[in-house]
């Protein structure tokens, strides 16, 4: 099919959350610093308002998110970065207000300067009516996660803000490897997914969980890695309670676009891991070929992983939550939940008068249907107003969960941290002991494993020997544990855990004041 004829696309109203612009200070920038084919991949400059207008209509695309793509705007001076991402904004800002029905802004921040990024983020979002930001998998080295955006990452959580994911160049490639192949091909998967891991790792999500992210190309190689990653991130588990890495938590937690060519093979092992309601439509416009593109488009309406209630939401009504602001249009309101119309075959041409007026006659009714007025459509609770108060109670059920229960006298409460030697690494176990009464021959109380909270009764004790069993449930299926504990004078701890199918593994540890 010739790209620029009339497309055959049955869902219209899609909201792209991958749509790339070059406004004028960007263009001018890449010329000077980045000549020739950043990236490896040339520079669409054909791009224009007008050429996306066309393309959208061609797509069945409703709304565009503009964002910037690789390589950025990064400056080694960090004025000379701020004026340019002012610039950048400011154009993209101007360019969406012309069809504000239609576009978005998501704004450009001089990362890694953080200082200079918190500023523009708040005049962005503030007084430019940005939808969001875009930040890149690394700003000259300094991967997401990295504890040093965190003075960023804290504002856009303040807010609940939308923050879109863009692949980069990696700072270091291998020489000799892979030479000729353009970055997207591969190292943007590489990107992508090593930066999603760093977030998990340093535990991004679980400290900021009002951002509403979005991850591009539907996740690049995270799902595939998901169980080998989450194992390993188990581990690092053991040896600190409190720390999350949660590989798989993470991934439910935050949105995927499905740019790129993520049909018939990655939406298959995406929806494995994420659920439904956080898939989003994207088209990597204009980088992507538009043949490419609409043959993307046609493998999404077309694939059997998702039925039409889902393919709706995918295209449509998951943005709704993303960016409630656009349940207020009301073309994307109707999209998110009107089924889509069927396939008909291509009228001949004795039947192209009767399949217009069958097109006139569907404009009027929906004139008649519709007169002028909004039409107001349910829409899910934006997570990022949800989020907050779901942490709060988990927070505060953590913190009842593991301590004392208000009716144990606190003369017969004693805090402990111990080590269990396991076979892939030392578990951190803090244990709570409460004795029953003044003869403390008996006990109960709380233990910690890997940030789980568990709760057991009937504990003995022998002289300086503590008997008790904690079972707990674990991602991978429950664990239970009994301990065998001797308790100092000095307030150290020596015995063995023992659980299951495994050898005996040794226990060490020391009372604490507090856990």
């Amino acid at each position: 099919m010739n790209a620029n004829e009339p497309s055959p696309l049955r869902f219209r109203g899609k909201v792209d959350f991958q749509s790339h612009y070059l406004p004028p200070a960007y263009l001018e920038f890449l010329r000077e610093h980045y000549p020739g084919n950043p990236d490896g991949y040339p520079t669409p400059d054909y791009w224009t308002m007008d050429w996306q207008r066309e393309k959208m209509d061609l797509l069945g695309i409703g709304y565009a998110l503009l964002e910037l793509s690789s390589p950025n705007v990064f400056l080694p001076q960090v004025g000379d970065c701020l004026r340019l991402a002012r610039a950048v904004n400011d154009q993209g800002a101007a360019m969406a207000e012309s069809d504000p029905s239609r576009f978005g802004l998501i704004a450009t921040l001089p990362l890694p300067w953080t200082e200079a990024s918190v500023g523009e983020a708040r005049r962005a979002l503030d007084e430019l009516g940005a939808d969001g930001v875009g930040v890149t998998t690394n700003h000259h080295g300094v991967y997401l996660g990295d504890p040093r955006l965190d003075p960023v990452m804290r504002e856009l959580d303040d807010r609940g803000a939308m923050a879109i994911i863009h692949p980069t160049a990696p700072p270091v490639t291998v020489p000799g490897a892979c030479d000729g192949l353009a970055l997207p091909a591969f190292e943007y998967f590489v990107e992508t997914t090593r930066a999603f891991a760093n977030m998990v790792l340093n535990d991004t999500f679980a400290k900021f969980p009002n951002v509403r992210w979005v991850v591009p190309h539907a996740g690049a190689f995270a799902s595939i890695l998901a169980d080998r990653f989450d194992g390993f991130a188990l581990m690092l588990r053991f040896a600190d309670p409190d720390r999350r890495a949660d590989y798989m938590a993470a991934m439910a937690h935050v949105y995927f676009d499905l740019a790129g060519f993520s049909e018939p093979k990655q939406l298959g092992d995406l929806l494995d891991n994420v659920p439904d309601t956080h898939l989003l439509y994207g088209s990597d416009t204009p980088y992507t070929p538009i043949e490419a593109v609409l043959g993307q488009a046609r493998a999404l309406e077309g694939t059997d992983k998702l039925t039409e209630a889902q393919k709706r939401m995918m295209f449509t009504g998951n943005a709704l939550a993303v960016n409630p602001k656009l349940a207020s249009v009301p073309d994307l309101a109707r999209a998110a939940v009107e089924p889509a119309p069927a396939v008909e075959p291509a009228p001949d041409a004795a039947g192209e008068r009767a399949q217009g007026r069958r097109e006139r006659r569907h404009v009027r009714l929906l004139r008649d249907l519709f007169p002028r007025r909004r039409v107001s459509v349910p829409v899910p609770v934006p997570p990022h107003e949800a989020v907050p108060k779901i942490a709060d109670a988990v927070a505060e059920a953590a913190s009842v969960r593991f301590a004392p229960d208000p009716g144990d006298d606190p003369a017969l409460v004693g805090r402990y941290v111990a080590k269990i030697a396991s076979p892939v690494g030392a578990i951190t176990v803090p244990v709570i002991i409460c004795y029953d009464d003044a003869t403390r021959a008996t006990f109960h109380g709380k233990a910690k494993v890997m940030g789980r909270v568990a709760s057991f009764r009937d504990g003995r004790r022998d002289g300086p020997l503590h008997t008790f069993g904690v079972s707990v449930r674990l991602p991978f299926g429950m664990l239970d544990v009994r301990l065998e504990a001797s308790l100092g004078a000095d307030g150290r701890v020596t015995g063995r855990a023992v659980a299951p199918n495994r050898k005996p593994m040794a226990l060490t540890g020391r009372r604490v004041e507090r856990i």
